[in-house]
Formats: structure tokens, C-alpha cells, sequence
């Protein structure tokens, strides 16, 4: 990779490389503090244009102006590279700068239409200023790539009006029994003011036709979009597809204003194959949690990852929510069929699970990854899920209890709970612990030594040991 941050911010070193066809260049990234401009882009476009080189795969050069003319020329180049030789040329690219607007978008686009979006496979458009007829563009020009898998359009204020322009490219250039962006699996769309009625429009576009299949699942990031509870709908449809489980993978709904209403019409139905999800900081409260918790143990068969941090559960949301999941086999308490056993990684962060939400969260049996992080249940929350963690914990394997503002006394009886084994037999999976943001000091570093000499690979992340208010070591200069 050369990343282009030499002496006197040329790019003429790195030019001279991709002319001679440097094997050891591959990844080309252009800083945006070094000097790129209409003349630089016409060199690199030469040299793709011309078959010169034959190495290089990727082009990073965001941040900088460029005329539209040369993106256009550019864009053809990458297309003329790709009707001479189907399996090697730039397959990712990220270009232009935040001005680039829908005139620079629309000529690069013309230069790449002649050959479906050439061997782009990475297209990153984010923070571009792109409008509605940029979107049209777009559409146009990918429809019908078979490379294109990942797509940023990401802080873009195209909204619903960008949405409908894509839509009308795809029913203008459709075919019959083909689906749009047939090779997509990732499509970012975050802040891009897109509202309900644009998510309806959106999943039309991803679902396709009736009775066509898309053969990728798509990760689809829509974080930071008002589309409000009456956007589930459209998720739903996403998520839920009858014949052949969803076409999402990875859902990314964070901020989206979902509430409580949204989580309801999202626990409807089954939605196979969904296995990462995220909606936090979405507003919503216990009783959207005990919605979302009657659905885990049918709904969500395949979901691995959750994260629902920046909501105000409190302690009943998150211990409904946990108890739809296995239970440690080690808490008396028998195991029910019924209950969700898929679901690895749980973020509660800043959730206000207080103490009783994080016994009960520790006290599944099927999460390796565990986030408390931020729900301040202080020195008693410590004290009470010490006991939990005796021995160490027989499942989760990273666990984040930081910033929960224990004291110091607290944060040693955790420790010391974890290095007390209940006997030669206790097994433990836990190999981070993240403390940070609880009291840690002299006492503490001392129950960390006694923790690592029975855990010696445990990795435990604390804040550096805070010395008492006036104490001096005489010793130190």
C-alpha cells in the first residue's frame, strides 16, 4: 500500500509508480493533504486506459477537487480496462470531495455506464453531496453489475427524493427476471434523511420483481434516518421474506426513532437469516423490550449479535429480554427448549439494566460477548454480580463493565471472586475483562496480581491506578 503523504504533498512519486507498473503497488491511497488535481487524475487515467498497469486494484482519493471532465474520463478508462480484461483492474474506488455534488457523480458515472460500472466491486460515494439525479445516475449505470457487492452513499442529504430517482432507474433499464444490484451485499445509507416513505420505496427496490431470488443477503446500514416506527413496515418486509428467509443479513438501524411501536411490528414474523442486528439509541423503553423478548425464541433464529445500547430499558426491559435466552447450567435453574440458544453477543450499554439486569445477564448460558458499559450500577451492582463470576464465567468469553463508577473496595471483591476457583475442575472462558471507569488504585493492582497469577491469560483493561488526594511518594523526584 502506498499512502502518498511524501515531501512537498506531490503525487508524482506515486504516479511514476503506477506508470511502471510497481508490482508492490497494489493499494493506492492519496491523502487529502497531498496535491491531486485534473492533471494527476488524467496520468492515472492514462495509465489504466492503456493497459500500462496491471497491479494496482484499489484507489483511495477522497477529499480532493476534481473537475468533472476528468472524472468522466476517468470513469471511461476504468470502463475501457474492463473490456479488455474481465478478471483483474480496479475493482475499489473512493473518490472526490465533499463538493463533488451531483455534476461530478453524474460524469463519472457516464465514463463508467459503458461497461455496467467496470470491475467496481468497492464504490464508496459517502459525504459527497449527491441529490436525487445523482441517484438516478447511479442506478442507471449499476443496475445491472455483476461486481458491484458494496455501496456507500453514507451522509448524502439525497432523501426521499434520491430514493424514488434510484427506484425510477431501476424500473427503466429492468429486466424481467433480474434484480437490481444483483451482486450487492453491502448498501450503506446512513444519514441520508431518508423517512418511512422512503423505506418503502427502498425495499421495492431490494425485493425486486415478484418471484425473483437474490442470491447474496445484503448488509444494510440505514443508521441515522428518521424513518420512525411506520419505517418497520418496510423492514419487515425485508426481513421476513416468506419463500426464502430474508435478504438482510446485517441490519444497522441505529437512531432511527424507531420507539417502542417500531420494535413491536419488528418482532412480527420470522425473520431467517438475520444474524447481526443493531438498533440502538432508538428510544425505546421496557416495554418495547418485553416485546422484543416474546419474539426472541421464535423470530429470530439466526441472530448471533444484538446491540440495543442507548436505550432506556431499565432493569425490567433487560431482564425480559434475558430471560428468552438459555440460562448457565450452573444456576439451578433448568434449561428450556423454547429458549433463544443462538445469540452470542449482547450490547447493553447505557441501558440502565441496573443491578438486577446485570445478574441477569450474566447469568446466560449461551453469550460469549457481553456489554454493560456506561449503566453506572456502582459499587452494590459490583458487590451483586460478584458472586456470578466466581471462578471466572463459564461461557462469556469478553466482558465490559466499564464505566459503572464502582469503588475501589468493590472493584477488588470482583477480582477476587474471578480468581476464586470453586475447585480443580472450574473452567473459565473469560479472557477480557474491561474495567475502565471504576475506582482503581493501589488495592485494586494488588487483586489484579492475585487474578492473573490463577488466570495468568486473562486480559484485564483498568484505568491507570489513581494515587490518593495529598499522598506524595517521597522517593519520586
Amino acid at each position: 500500500m502506498a499512502w502518498g503523504s511524501g515531501a512537498f504533498n506531490s503525487c508524482d512519486k506515486l504516479l511514476e509508480r503506477v506508470e511502471k507498473n510497481d508490482p508492490t503497488l497494489k493499494e493506492l491511497v492519496i491523502l487529502p493533504m497531498k496535491t491531486f488535481g485534473a492533471k494527476d487524475l488524467e496520468r492515472l487515467s492514462n495509465a489504466i486506459e492503456n493497459g500500462v498497469n496491471t497491479h494496482l486494484v484499489s484507489i483511495s482519493a477522497s477529499g480532493h477537487q476534481l473537475p468533472p471532465s476528468s472524472l468522466k474520463a476517468f470513469g471511461n478508462a476504468l470502463s475501457i480496462q474492463a473490456q479488455k480484461q474481465q478478471k483483474f483492474g480496479i475493482t475499489s474506488l473512493a473518490i472526490g470531495s465533499k463538493d463533488m455534488g451531483d455534476e461530478g457523480v453524474i460524469a463519472l458515472c457516464q465514463g463508467l455506464a459503458l461497461s455496467n460500472g467496470a470491475l467496481l466491486q468497492h464504490l464508496d460515494l459517502g459525504w459527497k453531496e449527491i441529490g436525487k439525479d445523482g441517484l438516478y445516475e447511479i442506478g442507471r449505470t449499476f443496475f445491472h453489475s455483476t461486481f458491484l457487492t458494496q455501496l456507500d452513499l453514507s451522509r448524502n442529504d439525497f432523501g426521499n427524493d434520491g430514493i424514488v430517482q434510484l427506484s425510477k432507474a431501476v424500473v427503466e433499464h429492468h429486466d424481467d427476471d433480474a434484480v437490481a444490484f444483483p451482486a450487492l451485499e453491502q448498501l450503506i445509507l446512513s444519514e441520508c434523511n431518508i423517512d418511512s416513505a422512503g423505506m418503502d420505496v427502498l425495499a421495492k427496490i431490494l425485493l425486486g420483481p415478484e418471484n425473483t431470488k437474490r442470491s447474496k443477503r445484503i448488509h444494510l446500514a440505514i443508521g441515522s434516518n428518521p424513518i420512525g416506527s411506520a419505517g418497520c413496515h418496510s423492514l419487515v418486509q425485508l426481513l421476513s421474506c416468506t419463500d426464502h428467509g430474508s435478504i438482510i443479513s446485517h441490519l444497522q438501524a441505529a437512531q432511527c426513532s424507531i420507539g417502542d411501536e417500531g420494535v413491536g411490528i419488528l418482532s412480527n414474523g420470522c425473520h431467517q437469516n438475520v444474524e447481526i442486528m443493531d438498533i440502538s439509541d432508538n428510544n425505546i423503553t421496557k416495554d418495547g423490550a418485553k416485546k422484543f423478548a416474546q419474539s426472541l425464541s421464535h423470530s429470530w433464529p439466526d441472530l448471533v449479535e444484538l446491540k440495543i445500547a442507548k436505550n432506556e430499558l431499565g432493569s425490567d426491559g433487560v431482564s425480559a429480554m434475558l430471560a428468552s435466552l438459555v440460562t448457565r447450567s450452573d444456576t439451578g435453574e433448568s434449561t428450556d427448549s423454547e429458549k433463544n440458544s443462538t445469540l452470542k453477543n449482547l450490547d447493553l450499554s447505557y441501558t440502565n439494566c441496573g443491578a438486577e439486569g446485570a445478574k441477569a445477564a450474566l447469568a446466560s448460558g449461551g453469550l460469549h460477548t457481553l456489554r454493560l458499559f456506561g449503566n453506572t450500577i456502582g459499587s452494590d451492582g459490583f458487590d451483586a454480580i460478584a458472586p456470578l463470576l466466581q471462578g471466572g464465567h463459564p461461557n462469556i468469553e469478553n466482558l465490559d463493565l466499564g464505566g459503572n463508577n464502582a469503588e475501589e473496595e468493590s472493584v477488588v471483591r470482583l477480582l477476587d471472586s474471578i480468581a476464586d476457583k470453586k475447585d480443580d475442575s472450574t473452567h473459565s472462558r473469560l479472557v477480557v475483562l474491561e474495567i475502565g471507569g471504576n475506582k482503581f488504585g493501589d488495592m485494586a493492582m494488588e487483586a489484579l496480581t492475585r487474578l492473573q497469577s490463577v488466570w495468568p491469560e486473562l486480559d484485564v483493561a483498568h484505568d491507570k491506578p489513581v494515587e490518593e488526594s495529598g499522598w506524595k511518594d517521597e522517593d519520586q523526584d
